[in-house]
């Protein structure tokens, strides 16, 4: 890993991460073992670099929600495409964990934003769907935690994705109230609470959830959404105690 462990990570992660490492379900699925790298099969222990530095094959599946007997493709994106930002991407195939047909792709990227010219390394979500027939269903609870708190260890400011479904978009995805709960989050359309008085003061999703999540599971919709890695962000307060009471009902199918 390329950097120490901050103050953060002592404090508030590193139980809760030494606990998902050792959960049933992460002993299963994300162990590094049986992973073919663009043709070349890696071992747990193997090391390799990334452009932010290097990380074994295990830190690897963590960061990108590789499991076990997958097969992984790398490409590099030049052009954004929708919301998905140019960077390094990571293809993931496996046919009993992913939902088929669906290749689950996952990469970093660096971010040019505002006037001060601040580069923001992140990771994108571009595609990421589980067979919810052939898996446990905490298994994405688990692997976002832990994709999480190595994307903290590695220095990087945000996860991002685009949080798919909800209403006025495809019935099928209901993304815009799973990540939420994770601890995603996203500005407000304008004029998108209105008209609904006790909510008025809401200028992000995370503040409807807290005022009225039911209001936000019929009436939410689809957006770009970011979870903040910083020290003790809003993400990280909402996910920790959430992954905290999904470990204690941990089960395999």
């Amino acid at each position: 890993m390329p950097h120490a462990p901050s103050d953060f990570y002592r404090t508030h992660l590193a139980g809760l991460h030494q606990r998902l490492q050792n959960s049933p379900i992460a002993r299963t699925y994300l162990t590094g073992t049986g992973i073919r790298f663009d043709g070349v099969d890696l071992l747990p222990a193997d090391q390799f670099e990334l452009p932010f530095g290097s990380f074994s094959t295990v830190e690897f599946a963590h960061l990108f929600s590789v499991f076990d007997g997958s097969r992984v493709h790398q490409q590099v994106a030049k052009e954004s495409v929708q919301d998905a930002p140019p960077g390094l991407y990571f293809t993931v195939v496996n046919n009993h964990v992913i939902q088929n047909p669906h290749k689950n792709r996952l990469g970093i990227y660096t971010d040019q934003r505002g006037e001060a010219d601040l580069f923001i390394d992140g990771l994108h979500v571009d595609h990421y769907f589980l067979n919810e027939h052939q898996t446990p269903p905490t298994l994405g609870t688990i692997a976002f935690a832990l994709c999480a708190i190595t994307a903290h260890l590695a220095g990087l400011s945000q996860v991002s994705l685009v949080a798919a479904g909800g209403r006025g978009f495809d019935g099928r995805y209901v993304g815009y109230k799973v990540w939420p709960k994770l601890g995603f989050d996203a500005p407000l359309e304008p004029g998108e609470v209105a008209h609904v008085p006790h909510l008025a003061h809401c200028t992000t999703v995370q503040q409807v959830l807290v005022a009225d999540s039911a209001w936000w599971e019929d009436q939410g919709s689809q957006r770009l959404m970011t979870f903040d890695l910083a020290t003790d962000s809003t993400s990280w307060q909402k996910l920790l105690p959430y992954v905290s009471r999904k470990l204690s009902h941990e089960r395999l199918p």
